[in-house]
């Protein structure tokens, strides 16, 4: 996937199986394109560190000025250089966090572009088995652990680099012997460091974890809050998601006790080190070996270097969280996208909209029973194909294989006389408009809702026409703001019936050659279903349909209905032919119309 941002260029990796990019290989890419800008940020923070570490130098000149009895003009020069080292670390420090802070941020907008872009290609079942919560963590609190090492993390290591190569250096040119003695206790801390690394590594991974079972737990019961209270469960929900919340609480606690263990022991180092340096210094300074410039300037350097060796402990921590993180994104990127196969590719534009279907057959994965068995009927462009069954026969799982949402296990697809496998799936899809049994609208109004797929959604009379076409219209006026009504969380402010005409006027609006209906108008009365259904037959004609519904009333004119049951065709022909072969489908139809009756009645 290629991404632009501010004239930087991000070409990612090819994430397929065969290509497994580890964390630290994938946090390099993302931070190519900012060569420049972490280059800017290193030459930023070299001034500022050189400027730092100057002043313990310029004391000690200035301290042993004044034991030598020197004039003033010393002192003054040392006073100046003190604010010119000042400055340049105010005005500089100003720079690095600039180029430091902003890369890490563009970098992770790069990051968490191209995994939402890769989530809209993957296939339907990724997402039948991957829930939302976990998802939404993943781009969010993962995120924000990767921003945090490519910021601040970076920024720390480069720091307490320069510090550990050049004050060890400064020392030994002072007093190499004390500075070999006060360094000694330092030899702790790689040790310290190879004890800890792996298991705040695991922790952090485990927190992630329980974080992305809390996210997914409060989305469920939002997403789910109208069930929740009419069934009176709010005190069962509440617990279990206390319940997650204490895992959660308890991962953190653990790791928490790693990191109060590791930080104190560096500290500690760091403190003998002082102690060290103060006893045998403070000799070494009576004894005369060194001047007392020398002694305050090492105890600043050894302040000074105080720094990074908490650092260390901080950085082990900001990158084994940050890489838990990054392999947690990884694994969304890994996913293989939905393709289309290997084949040919037939050109979109030679498509026509006959559909012709021979001997398919699916299973679901882990399923094990088939979700449809040999199932073969053909279509011709501009025709209605009815289709109906009992609960669970097979009807919506062939429209998501006619719509390559899932891949048959074997048999023939063809839409236009071109072999549906070999047409491009972005191509594919173009060719369907599909109204789904679960509706779902945005929090948009009901006119960007309707004009989803347009280019141009500011077109309120088009938007009108077809809330007309799919009986809106008259619901519309009793809306206080008409099309611009805002639509809250998947349209909770409308009605069942309400949801789905704006659902299905969205699929009329896309002007696709196949329109798929699937149960869309079941909660809407049959009065008001046929005055639709009949709406939809004037308005396309040359488009063809496919409905699946349970009324077969709304089938009655369709040129070819198919009655499923447990994934096979059990009776195929017209209303007519299927009323003279008194099966099936013409118990079923009497049954319907003798309820519709008893209902007038």
């Amino acid at each position: 996937m290629t991404l632009q941002l501010r004239g930087c260029k991000l070409t990612a990796m090819t994430l397929q199986a065969d290509n497994h990019p580890t964390p630290q290989q994938f946090t390099v890419q993302l931070l190519a394109p900012y060569k420049k800008h972490l280059l800017y940020g290193m030459a930023s923070l070299i001034i500022v560190d050189v400027a730092d570490i100057m002043p313990p130098v310029i004391l000690k000149y200035a301290i042993d000025s004044i034991e030598r009895g020197q004039d003033f003009a010393t002192l003054a020069w040392c006073g100046l250089a003190l604010l010119l080292t000042a400055a340049i670390q105010g005005v500089f420090r100003f720079f690095w966090r600039q180029f430091f802070l902003g890369t890490s941020h563009h970098s992770v907008y790069d990051l968490r572009k191209a995994m939402f872009a890769h989530l809209l290609k993957l296939p339907f079942h990724y997402f039948s088995r991957t829930r939302t919560g976990d998802i939404m963590s993943r781009l969010t609190n993962d995120i924000q652990e990767i921003r945090f090492m490519l910021g601040i993390g970076i920024l720390v290591v480069l720091d307490a680099s320069f510090y550990f190569l050049t004050v060890p250096f400064i020392m030994m040119w002072l007093s190499p012997r004390l500075t070999l003695i006060t360094m000694t206790p330092f030899i702790l801390i790689p040790v310290m460091v190879v004890m800890v690394k792996n298991s705040i590594h695991n922790r952090s991974k485990d927190v992630q974890a329980r974080l992305s079972d809390l996210s997914s737990r409060a989305e469920e019961n939002l997403s789910g809050v109208r069930v929740i209270k009419g069934f009176r469960i709010e005190e069962s929900e509440i617990s279990r998601f206390n319940r997650c919340g204490l895992e959660f609480v308890r991962d953190k606690i653990k790791l928490a006790n790693i990191e109060s263990l590791f930080h104190p022991a560096l500290d500690l180092v760091v403190a003998f080190g002082m102690v060290v340096l103060l006893y045998f210094g403070g000799n070494m300074v009576i004894a005369g070996s060194i001047t007392l410039g020398s002694f305050i300037a090492l105890e600043s350097y050894m302040l000074k270097l105080s720094w990074p060796m908490m650092a260390i402990g901080w950085i082990i921590n900001i990158y084994q969280r940050s890489m838990a993180s990054m392999e947690r994104c990884l694994q969304v990127l890994r996913e293989p996208p939905a393709t289309a196969s290997d084949q040919p590719q037939t050109e979109s534009n030679s498509i026509g909209a006959a559909i012709e279907v021979s001997d398919l057959s699916f299973t679901y994965p882990e399923a094990t029973q088939p979700g449809l068995k040999n199932i073969s009927f053909k279509l011709e462009e501009g025709q209605t194909l009815g289709i109906t069954g009992p609960v669970g026969s097979g009807k919506s799982t062939l429209l998501r294989l006619l719509m390559k949402m899932f891949h048959p296990d074997s048999g023939q697809i063809k839409i236009g006389g071109a072999d549906a496998a070999q047409i491009p799936l972005k191509n594919l899809r173009e060719l369907f408009a599909y109204v789904p049994q679960e509706t779902f609208l945005f929090s948009e109004s009901i006119r960007e809702n309707i004009l989803f797929s347009q280019e141009n959604k500011d077109q309120p009379e088009v938007a009108r026409s077809f809330a007309d076409r799919a009986g809106l219209g008259a619901d519309l006026r009793d809306f206080p703001d008409g099309l611009e009504t805002m639509l809250g969380e998947r349209g909770v402010n409308l009605s069942g019936g309400q949801k789905q005409r704006v659902s299905l006027a969205r699929a009329l609006a896309a002007g696709r050659p196949i329109l798929i209906l699937d149960d869309c108008t079941s909660a809407v009365d049959t009065e008001t279903e046929q005055k639709i259904l009949a709406s939809l037959r004037q308005n396309t004609r040359r488009s063809t349909c496919i409905i699946v519904s349970h009324r077969m009333v709304s089938l009655q004119n369709a040129d070819l209905i198919i009655y499923l049951d447990n994934g096979e065709i059990a009776e195929m022909g017209t209303h007519q032919q299927l009323l003279e072969k008194n099966g099936r489908y013409a118990r079923a139809w009497q049954r319907q119309r003798l309820k519709a009756e008893l209902e007038k009645s």
